[in-house]
């Protein structure tokens, strides 16, 4: 894996070009500041682990994200059903992974699983120093976190 400050900027670019291509939103990232998101918070999380690569990606988003991300990239006004909230995540993480993987220049034997998406209710926004590279986002007022790390 590349430095940390370059995987960094990587896992930026990236998210702001999906974003803005995939779902025409605009992220801005932020420092935590516990003022910044009302917790509790419903969210998703979405997992996956590369294969041939000790690394793990989590990411988790704001359900009503998740409902906008949605509306947006199928063009479509409407309640979601649980399950399309959960492929929509799905497929955010695979792109943004997938992408990161190419703008990463890792070895070509270096794929990653099929992410893993579930529910999960935030009580409040914990950092975990563990992370090689922990990033948070508002995307139209909604809170986004991205992490990279190592598998022990």
């Amino acid at each position: 894996m590349h430095e940390s400050h370059n995987t960094d900027q990587i896992i930026e670019k990236t998210i702001v070009q999906i974003f803005e291509n995939m779902y025409f939103m605009f992220p801005q990232r932020t420092a935590y500041s516990p003022n910044r998101f009302a917790f509790p918070m419903k969210c998703y999380l979405a997992q996956t682990q590369f294969i041939n690569d000790k690394h793990a990606f989590r990411l988790i988003a704001a359900e009503n994200l998740v409902s906008k991300m949605a509306m947006n990239f199928l063009g479509e006004k409407r309640p979601f059903e649980y399950t399309e909230l959960i492929d929509i995540f799905r497929e955010a993480a695979n792109v943004i992974v997938g992408n990161f993987i190419s703008a990463s220049h890792m070895p070509v034997d270096v794929r990653f699983d099929i992410p893993e998406v579930t529910p999960l209710a935030i009580a409040a926004y914990e950092a975990d120093h563990s992370y090689e590279v922990d990033q948070m986002y508002v995307i139209e007022n909604n809170f986004f976190r991205i992490a990279l790390f190592g598998r022990h």
